[in-house]
């Protein structure tokens, strides 16, 4: 080892500044000199002695000059010790989750643990390690799992505190690491200069043929020799759900296939069965037969989602005696369940050009499947019908569609509707919205105009008053955007037009209703008002309110003029749209209770989360007006899903800040599919816009496990050592790690020194820098002084 000494600058002026200084430097000197050179031949002893406290003063400029560099550079003096480079070895050791599987060289063989074969094999390996010290080889163990390579020095020291283990041993628990990417942990050493990588594994590093070349191809690019230690064995008893094949959504009513492949070892012409369930409830069975080591079953299950949300799907295959893992028996997956197409009844009255804009807007909507009736018979039609006679009309299909076939439409409009003539039906209406459904009721010259909502069960559920006829007033005027509206999803869109609703057509219809009585009870809204008239109640008229009773909800436009939202001359568009196409189909949205309508919503950063992984869950509650609501105090339960697990169902409260909003984590949950609801407290239990619900699954290391076959690590190990120049050994050959290891020729860069160690003495520093002003000082008076005595000022 030898010691290297350098100054180093601390500080760099300005190119500017550092120039300056160089030039009185150089100035400085050549003045000195020039005088030297003057006075070089000097006989007479005056001008000798001049001379010689020439030289002198020459000497304080120097070091004043020397000061001032100290200072102004803060230079620091380097102190380096370095010594010969030595040859370095890579260790990197497979910490995943598929090195703990138990396997044997024989079917008849007692199954050992990969990673106790390959830590007997290491601890025998001692004198081999010795032999590399001695040979100038520096050795260190690195562990790879998901990610880079860990140095295992500090993984050593960390576990052998735990556990009080061999610091010598290459685990001191067993491998669960959720991936094997032994590509990223060759890449990891970088510029590292290497002369050799010793991989001990199972080979289970690459899923296919195209993450087998890439890990090939990095190897390569390595440029150092790679040397394998299988410790796999081919004898195993083991079934896994080997590979899904499942979409991420469905659509409610819509045939959707599952697909799994089941592989299994050992147990070839076994009966068993593979299970579906869904949110822990089981769904459907398919009996299997197992075939040979390695050979896929592959099972369909179709299945047409019942309902709209989020679950949680399992695959099952019981466990086997003598099976080499359970934790791959089982894969759990979550599905969205989406609309595929909405179901509306459009109900009109009578034709008239707002009927014929909403019905073209819906049929043109390819996610609409649109069932509309004119009535075109009035009350007068009926009482003078000859009941003997053939009809040209089709008689309207009350019964079907109001009784038998109602609940299975999404949306129910009731356009300019005379619903006089069906007040029979109007209850079971009222009961379809408290079930959940939808009803839109429209203005006109009928219905709202007639009193023909006046049915106290209907009545009750609409957010303006429709027990008395209102009439229908024709006046122009321009709807007023209420606070509410600003920010409901129905009506938030007007407020990015300019001038709101001034630059939009003017409305030649409109029916006065009021606000009704019991409207707080149903989470009632007004999103758009008269401008001049007010209702009973002294408010401003109702143009568009909406409310959300019982698990439905419910929406009144008090006209039948929206149409000039589309057809008016020099219409602006908003967005790019025309105003009566978003008025619509963002009420279709609300009203379909799309996620973006929801009043409390409960958000989860991800779906699958690992064992020992945060679960962080927000939620957010809004008002009628979807306004954010502070001091909401929102009661949550998280309930598992499996029946057989070990976690237990827990519950709490949130309180919602300023902002509407609470933030909590969840943590420690075991593996397994949870259910997480979250309900504003003292709402009803089964109030949809009280209740938020989501699903996620807490997974282990399942894929790593899904295929766990150790022929195919062997053929990869083989592979790399090939493609390196290294060499492949097998563990259940009774191979030893080599004395001589396969090395690189050392390169240029490790041919050079290693640093060992290194330390700056900072010389600026010195007594605080006193010590430097002090000789500046000095220097220069002395100087001064010296010229001055000498006559050489």
């Amino acid at each position: 080892m030898n010691a290297q000494w350098t100054l180093v600058a601390g500080h760099l002026p300005h190119p500017l500044l550092a120039a300056g200084v160089l030039a009185v430097a150089t100035f400085a000197v050549l003045e000195v000199t020039r005088e030297l050179a003057r006075r070089r031949h000097a006989s007479q002893p005056a001008a000798r002695r001049q001379a010689r406290a020439l030289w002198l003063a020459a000497a304080l400029r120097t070091i004043g000059l020397l000061a001032i560099v100290v200072l102004g550079f803060e230079l620091s003096l380097r102190v380096e010790a370095r010594s010969p480079a030595r040859q370095r070895v890579a260790v990197l050791v497979d910490d995943s989750a598929s090195m703990g599987i138990p396997d044997a060289a024989s079917p008849n063989a007692e199954p050992t643990p990969r990673f106790v074969r390959a830590e007997r094999h290491w601890q025998a390996a001692e004198s081999t390690r010795q032999a590399w010290t001695r040979r100038g080889i520096d050795w260190d163990v690195r562990h790879f799992a998901a990610g880079p390579a860990v140095h295992e020095s500090g993984r050593n020291a960390a576990r052998a505190l735990d556990r009080g283990s061999d610091p010598q041993a290459l685990w001191h628990e067993a491998p669960h690491g959720e991936a094997s990417q032994l590509g990223a942990a060759l890449a990891s050493f970088g510029d590292d200069p290497l002369s050799a990588v010793v991989v001990i594994s199972d080979g289970l590093v690459a899923s296919d043929d195209a993450e087998r070349d890439q890990l090939l191809e990095t190897a390569t690019a390595a440029g150092v020799p790679i040397t394998t230690f299988d410790v796999g064995a081919p004898a195993l008893v083991d079934v896994s759900i080997a590979a899904l094949r499942c979409g991420e959504f469905a659509f409610v009513e819509n045939v959707v296939t599952f697909e799994v492949d089941v592989e299994s070892h050992g147990l070839a012409g076994e009966k068993t069965h593979v299970e579906l369930f869904r949110d822990g409830q089981p769904i459907a069975f398919e009996p299997i037969t197992l075939g040979e080591d390695g050979a896929k079953t592959t099972v369909k299950f179709e299945r047409a989602p019942d309902r709209v949300g989020q679950f949680v799907y399992e695959f099952r295959v019981p466990e086997h005696a003598g099976e080499a893992t359970n934790q791959n028996n089982r894969q759990a997956f979550v599905v969205n369940v989406l609309r595929d197409k909405v179901r509306v009844l459009h109900v009109a009255g009578r034709p008239n050009w707002d009927v014929r804009a909403l019905r073209t807007l819906l049929k043109r909507d390819p996610n609409v499947e649109l069932l509309s009736y004119y009535i075109l018979r009035d009350w007068e039609d009926s009482e003078r019908e000859d009941r003997t006679a053939k009809l040209s009309l089709i008689a309207f299909p009350t019964d079907e569609l109001f009784y038998d076939q109602l609940g299975s439409f999404d949306l129910l409009v009731l356009h300019n509707f005379d619903a006089v003539r069906y007040g029979a039906y109007l209850d079971n209406i009222a009961s379809y919205v408290r079930d959940g459904g939808a009803l839109v009721v429209i203005g006109g010259g009928l219905g709202l105009a007639t009193g023909d909502y006046a049915a106290p069960q209907l009545a009750s559920l609409l957010p303006v008053e429709t027990r008395r006829p209102t009439g229908v007033d024709r006046s122009p005027y321009r709807p007023q955007l209420t606070e509410a509206g600003r920010r409901h999803p129905i009506t938030a869109w007007i407020s990015r037009a300019e001038g709101e609703w001034e630059g939009l057509p003017e409305l030649d219809d409109f029916n006065l209703t009021g606000h009704a009585s019991g409207s707080q009870d149903i989470a009632a809204a007004t999103l758009l008002a008269h401008p001049d008239v007010r209702g009973a109640d002294g408010q401003p008229a109702p143009v568009l309110a909406v409310a959300e009773p019982g698990h439905g909800r419910t929406m009144v436009l008090a006209t039948g003029a929206s149409w000039r939202l589309g057809f008016a001359p020099d219409l602006a568009l908003i967005d790019g749209s025309r105003p009566f196409d978003l008025l619509w189909l963002g009420a279709v949205r609300w009203l379909l209770r799309d996620a973006s309508s929801e009043r409390l919503i409960l958000d989860l950063d991800r779906a699958t989360y690992r064992v020992g992984d945060p679960v962080t869950v927000q939620v957010r509650t809004l008002g009628p007006s979807y306004a954010p609501e502070p001091s909401v105090v929102v009661d949550w339960q998280l309930r598992p899903l499996d029946e057989d697990t070990t976690a237990e169902a827990q519950n709490g409260e949130w309180t919602t800040d300023a902002s509407g909003r609470a933030k909590s984590t969840l943590s420690d949950l075991p593996r397994g599919a949870y259910e997480l609801t979250a309900q504003r407290r003292g709402a009803s239990t089964d109030a949809p816009i009280d209740r938020a619900r989501r699903v996620f699954l807490v997974e282990a290391p399942v894929r790593e496990l899904a295929r766990i076959d150790a022929d195919r690590g062997a053929a990869t190990l083989r592979s790399l050592a090939q493609a390196t120049g290294g060499e492949a050994l097998v563990a259940i050959d009774n191979d030893q790690l080599p004395e001589r290891l396969a090395v690189a020729p050392p390169s240029a860069a490790a041919q050079r020194s290693r640093l060992k160690s290194r330390r700056d003495y900072p010389l600026w520093q010195f007594s605080g820098g006193w010590l430097w002003l002090a000789i500046l000082t000095t220097a220069l008076a002395g100087e001064w002084w010296l010229r001055r005595r000498c006559g050489l000022a």
